[in-house]
């Protein structure tokens, strides 16, 4: 994996410039993408899809939840999709959703949170690289190093690297 750039957020930093108020993910304007190195040299990209989330914005801090479906995790190879879904690694007939919960405080650029795999819940910091806000939609771009033995998915340590960092391009559309 690449080192990232520091993050830089528009409007300051944090939730500045985000009016207070709840906020909803839109999930056909949304993407989670990750990158995960598989025999110590090919990379593997792919996307999982954002079913839900929100954002709930008061005195200077965002509660975020977003919600992914586990069984939409695609790279491009069949067989290979098939076996992360599948009961070894996410088990997504059983656990359909991946949750991370999380606040964002102005004037930071890290959000503590939880990422919650196969009901394993494991401290997960979002680096937030990007808010930009107005007329009612907001944008946020930010990224996480995911440890997923940490997170409940051990399976394949041979082959598949132990993190993998996932980047976010969220839409959020004010509803009150």
């Amino acid at each position: 994996m690449t080192a990232r750039p520091a993050p830089t957020v528009h409007d300051g930093s944090g939730v500045r410039g985000v009016a207070p108020g709840r906020h909803r993910i839109a999930p056909t304007r949304s993407t989670l993408a990750f990158r995960v190195r598989e025999f110590g040299m090919v990379t593997v990209t792919g996307t999982f899809a954002v079913l839900d989330g929100e954002a709930v914005v008061t005195d200077g801090v965002a509660r975020v939840r977003v919600v992914a479906d586990a069984g939409s995790f695609t790279t491009g190879n069949r067989r290979r999709d098939a076996d992360v879904r599948g009961h070894r690694f996410l088990d997504a007939a059983t656990f359909p959703e991946l949750t991370w919960t999380g606040e964002l405080a102005d004037g930071t650029t890290t959000a503590p949170g939880t990422l919650r795999v196969r009901d394993v819940e494991t401290p997960t910091a979002v680096e937030v690289a990007a808010v930009e806000s107005g007329r009612g939609v907001t944008r946020v771009r930010a990224w996480m190093v995911v440890d997923r033995c940490a997170a409940g998915v051990p399976a394949g340590r041979l082959i598949v690297a132990r993190t993998l960092d996932v980047d976010a391009d969220l839409t959020l559309l004010r509803v009150a």
